[in-house]
């Protein structure tokens, strides 16, 4: 890639729910990959997926929203999908409740429209949380 591709930062002051929860997905989902195979690093990378997941719920706030200039890069048309997808890969990854409680409780109400499918893509998490809800 020839174009320049300046770094930004999301933080309290400007939000990026829709960034960090992306990560926070990919982690929880490669936590499974090493699980059985390298247990220590599994736990790293969940453990940061948690921590990341709770910046983005907590710091709710787009990250082309805070950083304008970001759009040209990485133009999110909403952070809900991201949010409910970091969820989903945490309870896969954890069994833990509370992460299937934030998916089927008000934030799924929220942001997600369950009944009523469309395509996945980078912007749009919707259907895949859908399969991974009935792969649980």
């Amino acid at each position: 890639m020839t174009e320049k591709r300046p770094v930004f930062q999301v933080n309290a002051s400007s939000p990026g729910s829709d960034v960090a929860a992306e990560a926070a997905a990919a982690l929880a989902s490669a936590s499974l990959v090493f699980k059985k195979k390298d247990s220590d690093y599994s736990s790293t990378l969940l453990k940061h997926a948690k921590q990341l997941f709770s910046f983005a719920d907590k710091y709710r706030g787009s990250y082309c929203d805070s950083i304008p200039g970001s759009a040209t890069y990485y133009n999110s048309t909403g952070y809900g999908d991201e949010l409910l997808w970091a969820a989903s890969w945490l309870y896969h990854a954890t069994g833990d409740r509370s992460y299937l409680q934030y998916v089927t409780g008000s934030n799924g109400n929220d942001f997600a429209d369950f009944g009523n499918p469309s395509w996945f893509s980078w912007d749009n998490k919707l259907p895949g949380i859908q399969v991974l809800m009935v792969a649980m």
